[in-house]
């Protein structure tokens, strides 16, 4: 065993479990058993959550309870601005402190006034900068005109000193969604709001239950995605078919994302296009919480004729806010999608389970896959990020939680430039450091291999079998910088890199400055704990039954190499070796050499460059 004290940079590949209380909002589950698996590890009041590319740290801040559902927060400088259900709002600073604000949302709810309703709510806040330390707040809400309810944008002015915070009580209505109601499900009130230019909002109106007829109608504002001229209050219909959209968000590329909170097995991702028809309530992927539906035509549980949704869930999970991520602090996250969920029941096994976040990672307008999140004890209602990238969270019935990438040593370790890029990119699809196919082939001895084939993977598409080509390093970068204009036709999208992108993640492939090698590192599978680091066996270029001179080169990021010398012999039956060695605490960035001088060699052959297996 060669006793190497070699740098190793290990990427954790982290999974999570958790547990909760099941609350769905709109089918009231039941608390989960005393039996639930725990998934996080309490530190002081920091958990430490475990997922596939980070380590999270997980602080919490009780406010105090709420009454009602609803609710919203948005991020004001390093503080978080809140809105409680009933239109109080609350200021956590940057160190975890709350503060209640005198302003609130006017909603009829004067003393002495009874409503027919306990769900009316506050739906969302937005703010809009006018000038250093003045906003302008809009909120999304319901308010009783004592007969019914209305769904209204409303609007005031916010002021922040060093000191203070002050929410006007000048508040002037922007915008009244039709009809007013007497009898509403304000869990199903939409209410997402996105600026559109200096001038304008985008606003999401839900169904509120209201039945067919009222979303069907022109004149009604239900089920709408409205653009509102923010200073007469004129609204334009964008789009329709909607339940309960729950989530809005404007990609780095323009594209308009949204989450809707649809029946039993119908909550949907949807990309947001003006003109277009989403469908409810005359399709949907979901059925009848009641009732089972058995439709003669076979149409229950479909969406066809409508423009469908780009994801769906299936059973639900209570979708709800979006965010799209935010670089600063989860740079491999890179521009995927962040979604709320408020159901704490699995949407995988059907058994209660926590309430979480999905991370979507997609390529353009392509979703590559879904990762779920446990985060925790109760519905989140709204998801932000803070200016220095943290994720906060609103949690029913009065939390707010936010996230970080976890300092602690088991912390994710960051990539090297290129393996970054090849995360971010390319590692949604396929494996490089293992023959595992996912979505797409692995990468593994990927050049010089013929395009189109590769044996277990069925998925090739008819334009690379086409191909009849052996992939070289020029092929393979002209592939990446321009799928269909290599391979009309290919099922690929782009990865949307430059042609110095192109030649690095190339190099990663095999061949080139950044190539990892056919010697690879893993881990030990050992059970003796005695934590050694393993070389994968290597074949190539060795005759069995001889014996070779192993030189091992590290060199660190502060510059700093260490070698080793070892002599192997090559078994006559498999004609290769294996080479064992104890691995310090691992130095990112490190680069890893070795190479070979048989017994009967003179001169020791070029040094090879290998890496570190993923873990």
């Amino acid at each position: 065993m060669v006793r190497f004290a070699a740098i190793v940079s290990i990427v954790a590949v982290l999974w999570v479990n958790g547990t909760s209380r099941s609350n769905a909002e709109e089918t009231n589950g039941q608390r989960e058993g005393d039996s639930v698996r725990r998934a996080a590890s309490e530190v002081g009041r920091l958990v430490t959550l475990r997922t596939h590319l980070y380590a999270l740290e997980m602080d919490t801040v009780e406010l105090e309870p709420f009454v009602g559902t609803g609710g919203a927060l948005e991020s004001l400088a390093d503080d978080l601005l809140v809105a409680r259900p009933r239109g109080r709002f609350a200021l956590i600073s940057s160190s975890g402190a709350v503060e209640y604000l005198d302003g609130q949302v006017p909603m009829g709810r004067e003393a002495g006034i009874e409503t027919p309703s306990i769900l009316d709510r506050v739906a969302d806040i937005l703010l809009k900068e006018h000038s250093p330390g003045r906003f302008e707040l809009f909120v999304s809400h319901h308010y009783f005109t004592g007969e019914c309810f209305l769904f209204r944008v409303s609007s005031t002015m916010l002021l922040r000193d060093e000191q203070d915070v002050e929410v006007s009580d000048a508040w002037r209505t922007v915008f009244d969604a039709r009809p007013c109601l007497r009898r509403f499900n304000g869990e199903e009130s939409g209410g997402r709001m996105l600026t559109d230019g200096p001038d304008h909002l985008l606003v999401f109106v839900g169904s509120h239950d209201a039945g067919d007829e009222a979303l069907l109608d022109d004149e009604s504002s239900l089920g709408k995605f409205l653009r509102i001229e923010i200073g007469t209050g004129t609204a334009e219909t964008l789009t329709r078919g909607h339940r309960n959209p729950q989530g809005l968000a404007r990609d780095a590329a323009g594209d308009l994302w949204a989450t809707e909170h649809g029946p039993r097995g119908g909550d949907e991702l949807n990309l947001i296009e003006p003109g277009r028809n989403y469908g409810f309530p005359q399709v949907s992927y979901g059925l009848s919480y009641w009732e089972w539906p058995v439709r003669e035509d076979g149409s229950g549980g479909r969406h066809d004729g409508f423009t469908r949704p780009v994801f769906a869930w299936v059973p639900s999970p209570g979708i709800a806010a979006l965010a799209v991520n935010d670089r600063r602090a989860f740079p491999l996250w890179d521009d995927d999608l962040l979604i709320a969920s408020l159901s704490g029941t699995s949407y995988i096994e059907g058994i209660p389970g926590g309430h979480s976040i999905f991370r979507v990672r997609r390529q353009g307008r392509v979703i590559q896959y879904v990762e779920r999140i446990l985060v925790g004890d109760g519905p989140i209602r709204d998801l932000t990020f803070l200016p220095d990238g943290r994720l906060a969270l609103l949690l029913d019935p009065g939390r707010v939680k936010l996230l970080r990438p976890s300092d602690e040593e088991h912390a994710a370790k960051p990539l090297c430039a290129t393996s970054r890029l090849f995360a971010v990119r390319c590692a949604g699809c396929h494996a490089l450091t293992e023959k595992t196919h996912r979505a797409g082939p692995h990468l593994v001895g990927a050049l010089g291999r013929r395009a189109g084939a590769e044996e277990g993977f069925a998925g090739f598409s008819d334009a690379l079998r086409s191909l009849d080509r052996i992939w070289t390093p020029r092929d393979m970068e002209r592939y990446l910088m321009d799928p269909q204009g290599f391979a009309p036709g290919t099922i690929m999208d782009s990865p949307a890199v430059t042609v110095e992108e192109a030649r690095q993640i190339v190099g990663l492939i095999g061949g080139g400055p950044y190539a990892i090698e056919d010697l690879r590192v893993g881990a030990d599978e050992r059970t003796d704990g005695r934590g050694d680091r393993s070389l994968v066996r290597w074949t190539g270029g060795v005759a069995p039954g001889r014996k070779y001179a192993v030189q091992l080169r590290t060199r660190g990021a502060n510059g700093k190499v260490a070698y080793s010398e070892v002599v192997v012999a090559v078994s006559d039956h498999d004609g290769g070796f294996q080479l064992r060695w104890k691995a310090p605490e691992p130095e990112v960035c490190a680069t890893h050499e070795f190479r070979l001088r048989a017994d009967r060699e003179t001169e020791w052959r070029p040094w090879r460059r290998f890496v570190p297996r993923v873990e």
